[in-house]
């Protein structure tokens, strides 16, 4: 097969060429099928309003006060779930309120945190340094999520939500978290891309070195800083379908949450129109 095909987000990879770092990402940036939901498992809402269309995911508000997430349906969002609640019996996360398949993808709908990332905040409060207080907080929670043996593998700034007094409210953005042992969390922040500026959160630098505090390996971090960029340990780490080797905890196979469209369309089928979408680019 012509591994130079184009290929869709919604399509399983055609080769082991399609497996290197960035295997969800067509080379040349350009997809050709949105990822799209079933309408009908949205029936329910007011308004969903597409905020971030990504190559690898996008994101809706939905009635103001959820987020949904839509993903490839090879990503096993079921693991990410799994490691969210994992992650929540000792941080604040967002609460996830359903999950599953629908239409050509996988996808999360949880709370909305009405708060502001730490790196607006700071920019809103004229900050010019990260202050201790919040590089000790990141420490707990780096600490904390080693015990219960997960990596976040993207702890910057924009993923740490912060109230009006500057309490972290949420920590968010689960989706490339992995076992501790596979996270190599240090090595990815200061190797390529993040050498690049543009990449980088105000006052995120002062943080790696906590990552390499708590790491499970840290030879294994220094080899790891030594592979070459392509070398996938060191992009995020997306958990696939059928792929249990991220699994700290088996995901609960009756929770009601796990709402795919092989449960919900079934018993619509009868009143709804064929082939309507909700798409990422609506």
């Amino acid at each position: 097969m012509d591994i130079d095909k184009p290929r869709s987000r919604s399509a399983p990879p055609f080769s082991v060429h399609h497996f290197g770092l960035g295997w969800e990402i067509r080379e040349d940036g350009f997809e050709v099928e949105d990822l799209r939901m079933d309408p009908a498992d949205l029936d329910e809402f007011s308004s969903v309003e597409v905020f971030r269309n990504m190559q690898s995911r996008s994101m809706y508000w939905v009635d103001q006060d959820k987020i949904l997430k839509l993903f490839s349906y090879l990503i096993d969002v079921s693991v990410i779930v799994a490691n969210m609640e994992l992650a929540g019996t000792k941080i604040p996360v967002p609460r996830v309120l359903r999950y599953g398949q629908s239409g050509n993808c996988s996808y999360i709908l949880m709370e909305r945190i009405p708060h502001p990332n730490l790196a607006v905040a700071m920019e809103h409060w004229g900050m010019n340094s990260m202050p201790w207080q919040w590089t000790q907080a990141v420490d707990y929670v780096v600490r904390e999520l080693a015990k219960l043996g997960l990596s976040h593998n993207d702890l910057v700034p924009r993923n740490v939500l912060v109230d009006g007094h500057g309490i972290i409210s949420a920590i968010v953005d689960w989706d490339p978290c992995t076992q501790h042992s596979r996270g190599g969390e240090y090595a990815r922040m200061i190797t390529e891309p993040r050498l690049d500026p543009s990449w980088w959160d105000f006052g995120e630098r002062d943080w790696y070195y906590i990552f390499l505090r708590y790491a499970s390996d840290r030879t294994g971090e220094e080899i790891m800083i030594g592979c070459s960029e392509r070398n996938p340990k060191l992009g995020l780490q997306w958990p696939l379908v059928k792929s249990k080797a991220s699994h700290l905890v088996s995901p609960p196979i009756t929770d009601p949450r796990n709402q795919s469209f092989s449960v919900r369309s079934t018993a619509r089928s009868t009143r709804r129109g064929s082939n309507g979408f909700l798409s990422s680019s609506t």
